[in-house]
C-alpha cells in the first residue's frame, strides 16, 4: 500500500479534487469490505488513476463489517451513504464491489439526475454478459435523491445474494427505470476470490420486499462506528451491526 500512496501524492484524507476545473458532481465511492486487503490495494491503485482521468471530485469510503455475523453488503452501503454525507454534500453515490475494475475510460462515474445507472453491465465474472435482465449488481450509481427515494438497501440480507435484486425491485416500485451503460463501455475485470456463504433465506426476504420497503432500510439502520480513519487513499470505516 505504501507504493500506491507514493504514486498518488495529491491525495488527502481519501479524497481528490481537480485543480484546474470544477467537477459537475461530487461523487462518493462506497466499498463494502471484509478480509480483502490484497484486492483493496489493487483496487485503489487502479481506481484513483481511472477517476482522476475523469476530473471528478470524489472520496472513496471502505466500509468494513466486524467479525461475527455473516457479511451484509446492503447494510454496509447504507452505512457508507450515511457516513459520507457527514463529511460532504455528495451528489452521486457509486456502489462498488472491491473485486471489479473498470476497463474502459469512457465508463463515466457520474449519476444521471433522472434515473439510477448500472455501470457493470459486462463483467468478467459473468463472461462479459448481463447474467439476467434485471441484474443491478457489481457497480451502480444513484443520486442522493434516488437513494432516498428507495429507502436505501434492505438491512436483512446476511450472506451472499439477494440484496441487489431486492434493491432493483425498490427502484421499480419507486417508478424509476435503470439506465445501463453499453456493454463495450461497461466492461469490468474481476479479481478472483472464494464465494461467500449463500443466504438461504434470500428468496423469502425478496418475496416480502414491497411490504418491507419503508420499514427496512435507511430509516431502520442501527450501527456503531468503531473506527473512522481518514487515510491518504481512502476513508476506512469499521462498523458493528447493533
Amino acid at each position: 500500500m505504501e507504493a500506491v500512496e507514493k504514486k498518488y501524492e495529491t491525495m488527502r484524507d481519501g479524497k481528490y479534487k481537480p485543480k484546474n476545473c470544477t467537477a459537475r458532481q461530487k461523487v462518493a465511492i462506497l466499498i463494502p469490505f471484509r478480509d480483502r486487503e490484497i484486492h483493496l490495494g489493487i483496487f485503489l491503485n487502479h481506481m484513483h488513476a481511472f477517476l482522476m482521468k475523469q476530473h471528478l471530485e470524489y472520496g472513496i469510503y471502505v466500509v468494513e463489517q466486524t467479525k461475527g455475523l455473516e457479511f451484509n453488503r446492503g447494510f454496509l452501503f447504507n452505512v457508507g451513504y450515511k457516513e459520507a454525507l457527514k463529511d460532504s454534500d455528495y451528489d452521486c453515490f457509486v456502489l462498488h464491489d472491491v473485486d471489479l475494475l473498470p476497463e474502459n475510460d469512457h465508463n463515466i462515474y457520474t449519476c444521471p439526475v433522472d434515473q439510477p445507472k448500472h455501470l457493470a453491465v459486462a463483467s468478467e465474472k459473468w463472461q462479459y454478459k448481463l447474467p439476467y435482465t434485471s441484474y443491478f449488481g457489481g457497480v451502480s450509481a444513484l443520486t442522493r435523491e434516488q437513494y432516498e427515494a428507495v429507502n436505501g438497501f434492505s438491512n436483512e440480507f446476511f450472506g451472499w445474494g439477494g440484496e441487489d435484486d431486492d434493491f432493483h425491485n425498490r427502484v421499480a416500485w419507486a417508478k424509476m427505470s435503470v439506465y445501463r451503460s453499453i456493454s463495450g463501455v461497461g466492461r469490468y475485470s474481476a479479481l478472483e476470490h472464494k464465494p461467500g456463504a449463500a443466504n438461504p433465506k434470500r428468496n423469502e426476504i425478496i418475496s416480502k420486499g414491497k411490504e418491507r420497503m419503508w420499514k427496512d432500510g435507511l430509516n431502520s439502520l442501527k450501527y456503531e462506528i468503531l473506527q473512522k480513519t481518514y487515510k491518504k487513499l481512502y476513508i476506512h470505516i469499521i462498523v458493528k451491526i447493533v
